[in-house]
């Protein structure tokens, strides 16, 4: 869901900040189940079902906190 450059980090004090280049993921059916219980724990939010049974997700700034402190970077995020 998170696309990171880890080649172009920038640097603050004496953290490193990475900005994502995306923040959405399109799930199929099979992988909905996982990304609502995301949701339901307020890591991810969800958008319409599409016509096949999958839906678009994205990480909140829980869910990109959650995945920057598991990876040992500050994920910057304009939108959260």
């Amino acid at each position: 869901a998170i696309g990171l450059d880890y080649r172009k980090p920038y640097k603050r004090h004496g953290r490193f900040f990475y900005k994502p280049y995306r923040n959405y993921y399109d799930a199929s059916a099979d992988d909905c189940k996982i990304w609502n219980e995301m949701c339901e724990s307020g890591y991810a939010c969800r958008g319409k079902k599409d016509r096949y049974g999958g839906a678009m997700y994205w990480l909140t700034r829980k869910g990109l906190d959650w995945l920057g402190e598991k990876l040992g970077v500050k994920i910057y995020d304009e939108d959260n």
